[in-house]
């Protein structure tokens, strides 16, 4: 029989090291495959070459024809007799503050995450909507992500929000589009008002797409009082769910049809909407942030690549004109623009009275120092506070 003797030392008991949540982890993903965008990401974003496929002309494209838009959005729609809206007014599908809360899939290259990053910069630029990375506290976040194609449900939809940019969908022009949505606007085609620009020819149209081309809700929507917009990045382009090649919808003014669809960055009414909706100011300067002129068509601005500097040139000879006028009353917003190389050709199309690119035809009959009424030569016209106090808003 063996005894064991206790050496009378008592063990010591285990000492509980204690750790503490760090800012660190509230900003970590909480899943292995999700990443945010990095420092180095925005920088090389300045990087990148524009790319020049209007979002107008991919997304329709896909293998679907069920369009861009998923989520419960899409479900609504499907049970709402085509009714739809362009922006959302109801508060529970605005992101509150302006506020997107995001995760990114780790699948992305280099390439890709600049496209991304890219895009958010555009909506930090001329908007007070800002893509945050998100932490633990945010239940309702952006997962951006290769699923399938290219969607997005509009405005925030509660949880995890699926937003698709699969290979083909990573270029610039696209991302902003599908980012849009989830700000909170659908199509621009699909305006309440949309007839009196833009007729739709139902006889091209994919039969299992013809609710693309549903018309707005009023009782849940609102454009912000602006005009209807065939610059929009949010427009389809003519050939949009064709059956047979030919158009499915044509602009009431024909020369705005090859416009529509060819946006390569936000119109001027599209930054101007998302700051009224989000009430937007900017804090530097206590005015509205800058609102760019509509680019030119893709092929405009590969002709002007070549020698695209800001060089002031002098406007071209002006011309007499029985229809020298202005075609928008924004031009006393983009008057800086009238000697620029770059813009010159759209000015002389849009901006042609302010401008000085012509003048007035006089009427037969009258002395020279008699000449026809014509509109206010808006680039020359001194702006008051009061004039612009609408601007406030975005």
């Amino acid at each position: 029989m063996s005894l064991r003797v206790s050496s009378g030392r008592s063990k010591k008991p285990a000492v509980r090291e204690e750790t503490f949540l760090t800012e660190e982890d509230f900003l970590r993903p909480l899943n292995d495959d999700e990443t945010f965008l990095t420092a180095d990401d925005f920088k090389n974003a300045d990087n990148l070459q524009r790319d020049h496929i209007p979002a107008g002309k991919i997304l329709w494209k896909q293998v679907f024809r069920k369009g861009d838009i998923r989520g419960k959005a899409a479900w609504k729609l499907e049970n709402s007799a085509n009714l739809r809206r362009n922006g959302v007014i109801t508060g529970t599908r605005k992101w509150p503050n302006g506020r997107i809360p995001y995760v990114i899939s780790n699948q992305y290259n280099e390439r890709e995450r600049a496209v991304l990053a890219r895009s958010f910069q555009s909506y930090h630029d001329k908007t007070c909507i800002r893509f945050v990375p998100r932490t633990a506290v945010d239940n309702d976040y952006l997962y951006i992500g290769k699923i399938d194609g290219c969607y997005s449900d509009v405005g925030r939809a509660g949880g995890r929000q699926e937003l698709s940019l699969d290979n083909g969908c990573l270029q610039y022009d696209t991302a902003i589009h599908e980012l849009m949505h989830s700000v909170g606007f659908y199509h621009e085609h699909e305006r309440w008002d949309r007839d009196e620009h833009i007729t739709i020819l139902w006889h091209n149209i994919d039969r299992e797409a013809y609710d693309q081309f549903g018309k707005v809700d009023l009782a849940e929507s609102s454009y912000y009082g602006q005009l209807y917009d065939y610059y929009s990045i949010m427009h389809y382009d003519s050939l949009a769910f064709s059956k047979n090649g030919f158009e499915t919808m044509v602009a009431k003014a024909s020369e705005m049809t090859p416009v529509i669809g060819a946006a390569i960055d936000f119109s001027p009414i599209d930054v101007l909407k998302m700051n009224l909706m989000y009430q937007c100011t900017d804090l530097k300067t206590g005015t509205s942030p800058a609102v760019p002129l509509p680019l030119p068509t893709p092929s405009e601005i590969l002709e002007n690549k070549k020698d695209s500097r800001t060089k002031s040139i002098e406007p071209t000879q002006k011309i007499e004109d029985e229809d020298c006028r202005d075609r928008t009353n924004l031009c006393w917003r983009w008057s800086d623009r009238c000697k620029s190389f770059f813009f010159e050709k759209i000015m002389q199309e849009f901006c042609a009275l302010s401008c000085g690119f012509c003048v007035p035809k006089k009427p037969q009959g009258l002395p020279n120092s008699v000449s026809k009424a014509s509109p206010p030569a808006f680039a020359s016209t001194i702006l008051t506070k009061s004039s612009t106090s609408y601007l406030n808003h975005g």
